[in-house]
């Protein structure tokens, strides 16, 4: 690695870098998906031929080759999920890694260094005349902003200028750690029009089944599906992913969070009376034609939860299953036709009672944002404000649980960094930028 040819300094709000690094992937960190397909594996409300350019910039096994090389990761791949994690299941090795390998090249950190305000070229330059006037009457002054210059407000009152700004805030998850929506505001301020916000991959709080408290209950091959509003019988999404967790207050687990946004947004513009998708559950993925055997063929003398329990249903879930249809401790020849088809029901498509979610607190990202074609997609830099580059989750993109998002932020900030770069004059930087012939036909 050579040092890079000009000063980059990172502003970091808290006084450590990576946090949400450090969270990710129950702190083994999921750097990667094995695959990724942009029609599929990312949500957006902006254009689908721009998201599908960005990720066309940068192959993923290229993204790997560097996080390998030049970060320093030893990848391995977990099968059973198709994500690459650190061969240590360490996201603080990630975090350091990442850290290390920009000191190496020259970047400066500067902590609890919080950004409150930018200021583009013209505002700076604008505020720096006005200041060299007080001067005149009041002495020299130790700041100076030339007129290509942005000026970053820190909390602190202090003032830094840059040629080229590169903007990765962050959205709105996980406001504890710092990313709190201050980014999206300064967006919002300077003149963008966003995308509204809302959390993405988040729990969902609703009643367990039968009345019961399963919290704790993992259910690792359930088949997840939202159905539409209006046209029940029409599946709108399904979970790419099993796994459900019932928490003390609903629902989590990979297949619900992926699917969590579509009930999030009816539920913060409260149109909980009003129609609203639903969200599906076959418990044990197997499908209504298989369980209908099951259920013909049991022995008439055994009780629906032994049936349940022999077929792999889980005891607790197999009793709260019973009471909620109505049968517990029922025998199999007791139970009528409409009985039958109610147990059938719950087993294979139980509507889950969805009241509200977790909210940003616990969501893994934010949906909404900054659109992309508010961003030239070459280098992610602002077409309202030249010299601004956005990387990351303060656009309007985030991608389902496996990965995605870690896939999303090195895409985009790699596209950042090289369009920052190329506009400073670094021809190797503006060679790099250049997308690839496929990606620029589709623009």
């Amino acid at each position: 690695m050579q040092l890079l040819a000009v000063q980059v300094t990172v502003l970091e709000r808290t006084r450590e870098a990576g946090k949400k690094i450090l969270m990710s992937g129950g702190s083994r960190c999921n750097v990667l998906p094995l695959a990724a397909d942009p029609n599929i594996d990312f949500f957006t409300a902006s254009s689908r031929g721009a998201l599908r350019a960005v990720l066309a910039s940068w192959a993923l096994q290229d993204c790997k080759d560097w996080l390998s090389s030049d970060v320093g990761l030893q990848l391995q791949l977990e099968q059973e999920t198709n994500k690459w994690f650190p061969a240590s299941n360490s996201s603080r090795e990630v975090r350091d890694r990442l850290v290390e390998a920009c000191q190496q090249l020259g970047v400066r950190f500067v902590y609890n260094a919080s950004v409150e305000g930018l200021q583009p070229p013209q505002a700076a330059a604008a505020a720096a005349a006005g200041a060299d006037a007080l001067q005149e009457t009041q002495g020299p002054s130790s700041s100076s902003s030339s007129s290509s210059s942005w000026t970053v407000l820190l909390a602190s009152g202090a003032k830094v200028s840059a040629e080229r700004i590169i903007f990765s805030t962050g959205g709105r998850s996980f406001p504890a750690v710092g990313t709190d929506g201050t980014g999206l505001n300064l967006l919002q301020g300077a003149g963008h029009n966003l995308v509204a916000q809302y959390a993405a991959l988040t729990p969902l709080k609703g009643a367990h089944p039968g009345g019961q408290q399963l919290a704790g209950l993992t259910l690792p091959s359930v088949r997840l599906s939202v159905a539409a509003a209006n046209k029940p019988s029409k599946v709108a999404a399904v979970a790419q992913r099993g796994g459900l967790l019932f928490t003390h207050k609903g629902y989590s687990g990979p297949a619900v969070l992926d699917l969590s946004h579509w009930l999030v947004r009816e539920l913060d513009q409260q149109q909980q009376q009003a129609a609203m998708p639903r969200l599906l559950v076959d418990w044990t993925g197997e499908g209504a034609e298989v369980w209908q055997e099951r259920l013909a063929a049991a022995s008439g003398a055994a009780t629906v939860e032994n049936v349940l329990r022999k077929a792999g249903v889980k005891e607790r879930l197999a009793a709260a299953l019973a009471i909620e249809v109505g049968v517990q401790g029922r025998q199999m020849s007791q139970l009528k036709k409409g009985e039958r088809q109610a147990l059938l029901a719950a087993l294979t498509a139980w509507q889950l009672p969805i009241s509200s979610h977790e909210g940003y607190k616990k969501a893994e990202v934010t949906g909404g944002g900054l659109p992309l074609e508010q961003v030239d997609c070459r280098t992610m830099e602002s077409r309202l404000l030249p010299g601004l580059h956005v990387c990351g989750e303060v656009l309007d993109v985030f991608g389902r649980i496996g990965g995605f998002n870690f896939l999303w932020a090195w895409v985009t900030g790699r596209l950042a960094g090289l369009g920052a770069a190329a506009q400073l004059g670094l021809p190797a930087a503006a060679a790099a930028a250049a997308p690839p012939p496929q990606s620029r036909a589709r623009r």
